[in-house]
């Protein structure tokens, strides 16, 4: 088990019995969650001119993390981390067991894998469905150590549903569990935003749908979700837009009319896409799909995952002051990589942290145990 904490010179307080009793309440926190997490390590064959150096045929390694969800050898883990290796071997404590691949969920990324006998002890979850401003503990794989932990706070759910947090996070991490301070499962690391190896913005997802992600798994494997290719934004409308049935731009002598006032207004659009073999273009502003009001661009986002890969939907939009419906073939979502956590990366534990990297962590841990000392005063002797 890995604690990261930073000790520094300053004044009497420091040594004050009430951060003694709090750093080891932290250990005592620490050590049992971390009985909830695992080092996964994927391996797969690649011809040796991949390589420089190599010989005819090599083997690229993988180091992630993995969290304990049930008492009969399930463990969630991010997909990226595991999808197209040949081998993953799940290490806890001195125990190394081979893992079978369950099934990836390309809604979530995530994947589940199973042992043939449990280990370690199952994430307890946490029943609140937000922790906004909570201090949260992520613990996982850093630079070969296992079960590392790191302190930071809960930022809140993004419009995509996925939990934001800050705490360091390296590749490593990633598949690990982020938990509160009484130990309950927030959620599962998927990745983070930053450069170079080490990132102080986790995403995760949250607790409450993981339930739900591992029966689908468990009952059909692979949960595939649909795409289109474009990214968009929210936008209000005002003065809404006139549109006469069905979602045509009114005429003033309309007799029946549907006030657009909000919708979600394309961004991007991938090349070779979907989106982009039926003419879509940036600033197109999409109000319908399937003749159904979108309010957001999660709820688009929401839809267009639920739509089985090889099948079709209608998007209405409005370009240019004119109303137009275009029908897409959906195709299949495919594993996104969040910030540098990119799909096969490979972390050397031996080249450790930059002096800038080291800098950095050092002042966010400043910056929490600043935190911790201030809540420890509005709490009194």
């Amino acid at each position: 088990m890995c604690l990261l904490a930073v000790f520094f010179a300053g004044s009497s307080h420091a040594a004050d019995s009430s951060l003694v009793s709090l750093e080891s309440s932290l250990s005592d926190l620490i050590r049992d969650i971390s009985r909830s997490v695992v080092t996964v390590e994927s391996s797969r064959s690649v011809p040796g001119d991949m390589l420089e150096g190599a010989a005819d045929e090599a083997v690229h390694r993988l180091i992630s993390s993995g969290t304990i969800i049930d008492s009969a050898g399930h463990i969630l883990v991010a997909a990226s981390t595991v999808a197209g290796y040949d081998r993953i071997l799940v290490n806890f404590e001195d125990q190394q067991l081979p893992a079978r691949l369950v099934g990836i969920d390309y809604h979530t990324g995530l994947a589940l894998l199973s042992l043939d006998r449990p280990i370690g002890e199952p994430s307890r979850f946490t029943d609140r469905h937000t922790c906004v401003g909570q201090m949260v503990v992520a613990v996982g794989n850093a630079y070969g150590l296992h079960a590392c932990a790191t302190l930071g706070f809960c930022a809140g759910s993004r419009p995509d549903g996925s939990m934001q947090f800050s705490a360091a996070i390296t590749p490593g991490t990633v598949g690990g569990g982020v938990f509160d301070l009484r130990g309950r499962l927030l959620g599962v690391v998927i990745g983070g935003f930053g450069q170079g190896r080490l990132s102080e913005t986790g995403l995760a997802v949250p607790a409450h749908q993981l339930p739900s992600t591992v029966y689908e798994l468990l009952t059909g494997g692979d949960r595939r979700a649909g795409y289109i290719g474009i990214t968009t934004a929210d936008i209000e409308i005002s003065p809404g837009i006139a549109l006469s049935a069905p979602y045509q731009l009114a005429s003033s002598g309309a007799h029946r009319q549907v006030i657009v006032d909000r919708g979600t207004i394309v961004t991007q659009v991938v090349g070779k896409s979907p989106a982009a073999a039926s003419g879509l273009r940036k600033g197109d502003l999409l109000f319908s799909i399937d003749k159904t009001p979108i309010n957001s661009a999660f709820e688009l986002m929401d839809r267009v995952r639920l739509c089985p890969p090889g099948g079709a939907i209608e998007l209405g939009f409005i370009r240019h002051q004119r109303a137009y419906y275009v029908k897409l073939n959906v195709g299949q979502r495919e594993l996104a990589t969040v910030g540098d956590f990119a799909v096969g990366r490979q972390v050397d534990a031996t080249n450790g942290l930059s002096r800038e990297e080291l800098y950095r962590e050092v002042q966010r841990l400043k910056r929490s145990m600043m935190l911790l000392e201030k809540q420890l005063e509005r709490l009194g002797p």
